[in-house]
């Protein structure tokens, strides 16, 4: 299932940047979509499948994460080895690409990864029938000490309109989506679907969710700590 939803995810990328689909040469997917490695076993895998009838070249990328979700706030770190760095993945192929720690980590505080797996765009003008793009997938890295735990803590902006909030744990939040609703009457104010993490006391914010008003509001968030719900005044 992750898989295929990764897969819909690359189309929707190639749609926004108005790509036809019908030029897309290849359809990769990966499994699983994230590593989790420990302290005490930092090394995992990926499989790579190329579905589609066109081989393709691969690179892969390592960087540490240490804030945001933007591929724009990641460093190149060498921490993280992921072999193969570059491959020809042919139609209907198979890579298994093995990643692996190899630094010192702390033993209190989860470590941040991302792999990043690019397609590197045909250059040969038959193959690539005069269309040149790249497909980039971004997948999380997480070394976390045993017993480690999420703690976040919900917050709404002074003028009550943006929600924030702050992981004081020492591992990784995954918010998967919320529904903020006025707590008296019910009524949804503000729907979230896109997934976000929040690293290691780290915080993220929504911005602009809410319109002005009073009155207490509920949270009802799916996370990797399950369903959570949280009322908060404004």
């Amino acid at each position: 299932m992750r898989s295929l939803a990764l897969r819909c995810l690359l189309i929707t990328i190639a749609l926004s940047c108005g790509i036809p689909t019908e030029g897309l040469a290849t359809s990769l997917s990966v499994a699983p979509t994230r590593v989790d490695l420990a302290t005490d076993a930092r090394s995992g895998s990926v499989n790579l499948d190329n579905t589609g009838d066109q081989a393709t070249t691969v690179q892969v990328q390592t960087f540490a994460w240490r804030h945001g979700n933007s591929i724009e706030s990641l460093e190149p770190t060498r921490g993280l080895l992921a072999v193969p760095a570059v491959f020809n993945l042919p139609a209907g192929g198979r890579q298994v690409i093995r990643v692996a720690s190899r630094e010192e980590v702390p033993a209190d505080v989860e470590t941040a990864y991302r792999m990043v797996i690019t397609e590197v765009p045909s250059t040969d003008p038959d193959t690539a029938a005069g269309i040149r793009f790249a497909l980039r997938l971004s997948l999380p890295v997480f070394i976390t000490p045993r017993n480690a735990y999420a703690a976040p803590a919900w917050e709404l902006s002074t003028d009550g309109r943006s929600l924030g909030v702050r992981n004081d744990g020492n591992a990784h939040l995954h918010v998967r989506g919320f529904v903020i609703r006025d707590q008296q009457s019910g009524r949804i104010l503000a729907d979230v679907d896109s997934p976000s993490y929040v690293l290691a006391q780290e915080e993220h914010s929504w911005p602009d969710l809410l319109a002005a008003g009073s009155g207490p509001v509920l949270i009802e968030a799916q996370t990797s700590l399950g369903a959570l719900s949280i009322v908060l005044e404004r």
